[in-house]
C-alpha cells in the first residue's frame, strides 16, 4: 500500500473482506483497481531466493469488473526486495496453459524464483512483470 501512495494512488481498505485487500483510485479521473497483496519472507538459495504465495483458485478464476490486480511482495532480509504485479487474467491464463502453481483443493500456491532482475514460476519467465508499476503511474499533485 504505501508503494501507491507514493506513487500518487489514493488506497482504501474495504470494510469487509470478501477477498479485494485495497481499492486504489486516481483521484483526478476516479480510475480505480482492485488490488490483491500477497506477501512472503524471501528463502535464500545458491543462486538468487525464492518466495512462496498461497492464493484461491475460485478468486483467481473469476473475472469481476473491475479486474484484481495481484502484487506479491517479496521481503528479502530487511527490506522489501521485490514486487510481481500482474492482472488476475494473465496469471490466471499462466495457471491454465502453462501448469503454474501447485493446485490443491481451491488453493495455489506459487513458487517465484528471482535470479539478478529475472523471476520465473516453474518452468515460465515472469521478468515482465517484476516492479511492472505500469497499472499505476505515477500521478503528479
Amino acid at each position: 500500500m504505501a508503494e501507491l501512495l507514493l506513487r500518487g494512488w489514493n488506497t482504501a481498505i474495504p470494510e469487509v473482506d470478501v477477498g479485494d485487500d485495497i481499492f486504489v483510485v486516481r483521484d483526478s479521473d476516479g480510475n480505480m483497481h482492485r488490488v490483491q497483496v500477497k506477501t512472503a519472507v524471501a528463502k535464500p538459495l545458491k543462486s538468487g531466493h525464492s518466495a512462496q504465495f498461497n492464493l484461491s483458485l475460485s478468486q483467481l478464476s473469476m473475472p469481476i469488473e473491475p479486474e484484481i490486480i495481484y502484487v506479491f511482495a517479496v521481503r528479502l532480509h530487511s527490506h522489501w526486495d521485490a514486487f510481481v504485479v500482474i492482472d488476475r487474467e494473465i496469471l490466471y491464463n499462466e495457471h491454465v496453459l502453462h501448469d503454474i502453481g501447485n493446485k490443491r483443493e481451491d488453493r495455489l500456491t506459487l513458487r517465484l524464483r528471482f535470479t539478478g532482475t529475472g523471476v520465473t514460476c516453474g518452468q515460465r519467465d515472469l521478468s515482465q512483470y517484476r516492479n511492472n508499476w505500469t497499472r499505476f503511474p505515477i500521478v503528479e499533485h
